[in-house]
């Protein structure tokens, strides 16, 4: 080959890897993500979504004060990163389908059913924070089979759980006991009613319930009665639950980029759901001092996956 049709040969290729460059972008969707504040949490879901989109979209990354000044036109789908970033993109005029992440199923279902009496339509969708009720008593049943017994603090958000709850308790031959709490000068008294009537307690997303304020005195009491508690993240471990199911950023993360992706294909977002992948974290020593052996989080793990499994 002379040196002119070198030329040209190059020149054809580096033409045709310059065509494709500007049909990807052309083609590209974009997705921004808001989050509700730009901590290492947030962060690492924002980041996983990033990577999962890598090939199929141009994707920014942005909190809610940059929401008013986004172009509705140039956006295909908005991702929310916790409830302050959901409510900005739910004020706001865009009119992108959202999908939220970092919020239980009641408070996203209470979010959404504010806007709905607002009048705003656009489509919803979600990755749950908390894991759904049957997977919860499935791991109280393989780390304590003896407990039966199943306590909760229910406050206005999680009170709407009571109904699977206990019906998923039945399957498994439990029994739930219930205390209600309208605010917290009740917590006290309704937990000291509820450690008596209980084997385990199990603790659900409620920020009327368990909050900073709340969750030393809630696992204090509930360790000099003796009683193992079981989480919903791993801080709740670290301060003395005995266990906690739950989904780290990162599964979060993944689970929401693999829905944007289906979205991408299918022009539509799937319905809200609960996180597919999760974690159990447990604590040794609690569990010592509580006098009861508790398997390893590996071997738990592996019998949950065998639980999921159809």
């Amino acid at each position: 080959m002379n040196p002119s049709d070198r030329r040209h040969s190059f020149l054809s290729y580096a033409l045709a890897i310059m065509a494709m460059a500007w049909l990807r972008l052309g083609c590209a969707s974009e997705i921004a993500i808001v989050m509700s504040e730009d901590s290492a949490v947030y962060r690492e879901v924002a980041e996983t979504v990033r990577v999962q989109l890598t090939d199929a979209a141009t994707v920014s990354i942005i909190q809610p004060a940059g929401v008013p000044a986004m172009n509705r036109k140039e956006l295909r789908y908005l991702v929310a990163i916790g409830n302050q970033a959901a409510q900005a993109i739910l004020a706001s005029d865009l009119d992108a389908p959202l999908l939220v992440t970092l919020l239980p199923q009641t408070a996203f279902e209470r979010l959404v059913a504010e806007r709905r009496r607002d009048g705003t339509q656009r489509p919803v969708s979600a990755v749950f924070l908390d894991q759904p009720v049957a997977r919860q008593l499935n791991l109280i049943r393989l780390a304590l089979p003896n407990a039966r017994r199943i306590g909760v603090l229910l406050g206005p958000e999680s009170a709407k759980q009571l109904a699977p709850l206990q019906s998923e308790a039945a399957e498994r031959r439990m029994n739930i006991s219930v205390q209600r709490l309208d605010n917290e000068t009740e917590l006290a008294g309704s937990l000291q009613k509820l450690l008596a009537e209980s084997d385990v307690m199990l603790a659900l997303p409620d920020p009327a319930v368990f909050n900073a304020g709340t969750i030393q005195l809630i696992l204090l009491a509930s360790y000099r009665q003796q009683l193992p508690l079981l989480g919903f993240s791993a801080a709740y471990v670290r301060a003395g639950a005995i266990a906690a199911l739950h989904s780290t950023p990162t599964q979060i993360g993944i689970q929401a980029g693999e829905m944007l992706r289906a979205a991408l294909v299918n022009g539509h977002l799937p319905p809200p759901r609960h996180p597919n992948r999760y974690t159990v974290t447990t604590n040794p020593h609690v569990a010592r001092s509580l006098g009861i052996s508790l398997e390893s989080e590996q071997s738990l793990m592996q019998r949950m996956r065998g639980l999921d499994a159809p």
